[in-house]
């Protein structure tokens, strides 16, 4: 779990097994626009060009490939 991104930092949103199947973001790599500094720790995460809001406790490393 990445708890502090940084902008520009690459970053693979990750759910739990149970709720997995139900999110489409689940496995896909993006980038850290707009980390968050305050609470509730959500971050900007731009995935394939569009923006979306991700929970501080979904977001992994990326894999290396």
């Amino acid at each position: 779990m990445i708890s502090s991104p940084r902008p520009n930092q690459p970053v693979q949103i990750h759910y739990r097994r149970a709720v997995a199947p139900h999110m489409p973001l689940h496995g896909r790599v993006g980038t850290v626009v707009i980390p968050s500094r305050g609470r509730p720790r959500n971050h900007g995460v731009e995935v394939d060009g569009r923006l979306y809001v991700v929970l501080a406790g979904n977001l992994r490393k990326p894999p290396v490939m």
